[in-house]
């Protein structure tokens, strides 16, 4: 009974019609002083029509709402549109369009996380893999019977490390509105960022040149200091004597005396989940860590590239923008 009763409510101008069509019929007859058998066929007539009319219209409605209310029950998806019932009118088709346009818009949503997702899961494992190496070193010196803190400050050092890189990777996703582009002096945050690391030179031994640092440059202090971390640890890594030195040629150059990166590896060393020989000799790189600053730094209008000899060392450049550059 209620569907009869959505049925009528929905198709009530068609009833209101048959009323008043009849009810002008039996006016006019009555005004022209017609025999009323002749109202009785009409409206006979009419009324049949209407029945007919009602019962294919009433049973396509039936048919229409039962198909409807079946895909009410299931999860919609793309492929659900092909159970629809055939628009009738105009606006139904408008809407089926309308909503298949959003099915669609949802299933690219739902793979994109899919594979980010996915892409989380492999990144996290070359993650885990980095920051494995100085748990174990840490617990082998907790079972040693003689516990030297200096090796276990420096293993809690790199665990610190490895930790703000995947802070940093969860955060990479930075929209514009993230970043603060302001004009900032480069020698304090080059300062601030080798002060982290002294304990490292002064184990290794390694000598310290900065030269012509005294300028200003445009970027984001933050990401900035980010990158450096990341360029500056591995070149104390990979260096085992000599020096690295940080100087102003037009742009930034970070250039270390350590064991440099074969012709073959140099291409890719900017490539998520790439450790180059070096990396997996040493099992010292998740490949993480310059790929992030690429991201970073592209965000920020940082030109970054790098050359390297072997045995020779390496330089990494990062090429600032403009104050022009900017404003445009």
């Amino acid at each position: 009974m209620k569907l009869i009763g959505n049925y009528l409510k929905e198709n009530i101008k068609v009833y209101v019609m048959y009323v008043l069509f009849t009810g002008l019929t039996l006016a006019t007859i009555y005004l022209y002083e017609l025999p009323l058998d002749l109202f009785l066929d009409i409206a006979l007539f009419l009324t049949f029509v209407l029945v007919v009319y009602s019962l294919i219209e009433g049973y396509r409605y039936r048919q229409k709402i039962k198909q409807l209310q079946h895909l009410q029950e299931r999860s919609l998806t793309l492929h659900s549109m092909a159970f629809f019932p055939k628009a009738t009118q105009k606006n139904e088709q408008i809407y089926q369009e309308l909503l298949q346009k959003l099915l669609q818009e949802k299933e690219i949503q739902q793979q994109q996380t899919i594979e980010q997702q996915e892409i989380f899961l492999e990144d996290f494992g070359l993650w885990m893999h980095q920051i494995k190496t100085p748990i174990a070193a840490l617990d082998l010196l907790v079972q040693s019977s003689e516990i030297d803190r200096k090796l276990m400050k420096n293993e809690l050092f790199k665990i610190n490390e490895c930790l703000q890189l995947m802070l940093n990777y969860l955060r990479q996703n930075l929209s514009q509105e993230d970043l603060v582009i302001e004009k900032i002096q480069l020698e304090p945050v080059v300062k601030k960022v080798l002060k982290k690391y002294a304990i490292f030179f002064s184990q290794k031994n390694l000598r310290l040149v900065l030269k012509g640092l005294n300028i200003t440059v445009y970027t984001d202090r933050k990401w900035l200091i980010f990158i450096l971390e990341q360029v500056v640890f591995n070149a104390i890594k990979y260096t085992e004597n000599g020096e690295i030195a940080l100087c102003w040629e037009n742009q930034l150059v970070i250039a270390d005396t350590g064991m440099g990166i074969r012709p073959e590896d140099v291409p890719r060393v900017f490539e998520k989940g790439y450790t180059g020989y070096n990396g997996r000799e040493q099992q010292r790189a998740s490949g993480l860590g310059l790929y992030l600053c690429t991201i970073v730094a592209e965000k920020i209008g940082i030109s970054l590239s790098l050359t390297s000899e072997l045995g020779k060392g390496t330089k990494v450049m990062l090429d600032f923008p403009t104050e022009q550059n900017f404003n445009e």
